[in-house]
């Protein structure tokens, strides 16, 4: 691999770690209502729609665009008064060409709008794909764990 492509990898795995971050930071409204505001910054719209699961709740999601994921989860949030999610240390970027897959896991949970102190951990991938040179999330696969 010469240099530039090493520094070509790198410059793509740090924005790839920052939208990382930036999903975990539009998920964790703490005090805030949830609005998913952010979220059209991370992920494909328009005619690059999406695809997600979820095993939610004790059955599976499927969302197919962004405005789906939005319909789906913001009326869910409402029954929190706090969120907070962090990564665990696991974090993994694998990018080839104009593909990318992350795998890692988060914790965190909150408190309901009655009190009930919520915790939880996911396991998930997301599907990054460069569009006219920015990456965006086309895949996204959570497992409550």
């Amino acid at each position: 691999m010469n240099t530039t492509t090493q520094s070509k990898l790198t410059t793509d795995q740090i924005l790839i770690d920052q939208l990382t971050k930036k999903w975990i930071d539009v998920w964790s409204p703490k005090s805030e209502l949830f609005t998913g505001k952010g979220l059209e910054d991370i992920f494909a719209t328009g005619e690059n729609e999406i695809l997600v699961f979820d095993n939610f709740d004790n059955g599976v999601v499927v969302l197919r665009s962004l405005q789906e994921y939005l319909d789906t989860w913001i009326p869910v949030m409402q029954n929190f008064s706090y969120w907070s999610i962090q990564l665990e240390d696991n974090l993994d970027i694998l990018i080839e060409g104009d593909l990318a897959v992350t795998t890692f896991s988060w914790v965190g949970g909150g408190k309901t709008q009655d009190g009930k102190e919520v915790e939880a951990r996911q396991y998930g991938t997301h599907t990054w794909k460069r569009f006219n040179n920015q990456w965006r999330l086309i895949r996204e696969h959570l497992t409550v764990g």
